[in-house]
């Protein structure tokens, strides 16, 4: 049941922007780009769900569902839903808690809380929220200890930029996969192509092709610091 004390906004606020909000946990041995994912493990996306720092409590549990399946973003009600898809070592976590508007950093702060119930798992993240002007950030850890964070206004400086575009390069060992798409390592961060460097990153460790793939669904209530980042999210003009 929803606990709309903690919340300023009543449930069928509206969603004032758009955006989009993903974590993907790959753990080693890395599956790479050929072969297939077994099944979604259900259990295990409870599991990883009940235990993430954005979550107090799991208060319902659909049936999982296709991947393909739209995911609603339009009410308050609608940010008390996350969603994870678990295919052996890859996760996927859709969770519109990961995102702020700049001045905090949640996917930052909830993947660290990740990597130490997973550090044998390579983590790879982003965030994007259509403000007047889209707010975006990304985030890759290696378990070898590799990290980089980048956060900012799109085309707009300045960036925050934590770690080195060169060193993780190396460390997903994504060169190859690079040459393929328009990346410059040397760009300014406020104009690189970062979705680029995501992608070469979670093609070269594990299958993309999403096609027929289930995952489950979640309602849960919030700590009250994460449902007033959501409401300064989403729902503040």
């Amino acid at each position: 049941m929803t606990d709309n004390s903690i919340w300023d906004c009543p449930p069928e606020a509206p969603v004032l922007r758009t955006g989009a909000f993903r974590l993907t946990m790959i753990e080693r041995p890395f599956p790479g780009p050929a072969g297939s994912l077994p099944p979604h493990d259900d259990a295990r996306a409870r599991d990883i769900a009940a235990g993430l720092t954005t979550v107090e409590e799991i208060t319902a549990e659909p049936e999982p569902r296709r991947d393909s399946d739209e995911f609603p973003h339009e009410t308050r009600a609608d940010l008390e839903q996350l969603r994870v898809g678990c295919w052996g070592p890859v996760t996927e976590i859709t969770d519109a808690a990961f995102a702020h508007r700049g001045e905090f950093t949640p996917l930052a702060d909830h993947a660290e809380a990740l990597a130490k119930l997973h550090p044998n798992a390579a983590l790879i993240g982003s965030v994007t929220v259509d403000f007047s002007i889209r707010y975006r950030a990304f985030l890759f850890r290696h378990p070898d200890g590799t990290q980089l964070w980048a956060d900012g206004w799109a085309g707009e400086e300045p960036w925050a930029v934590i770690g080195n575009v060169h060193d993780t390069i190396d460390a997903f060992a994504v060169h190859n996969a690079l040459e393929d798409v328009d990346f410059d390592a040397a760009a300014e961060p406020h104009v690189m192509a970062w979705s680029e460097l995501e992608g070469a990153i979670l093609r070269t460790l594990m299958p993309v092709r999403r096609h027929g793939r289930t995952l489950s669904d979640f309602r849960v209530t919030r700590p009250r610091e994460v449902a007033v980042h959501l409401e300064e999210t989403w729902l503040e003009e």
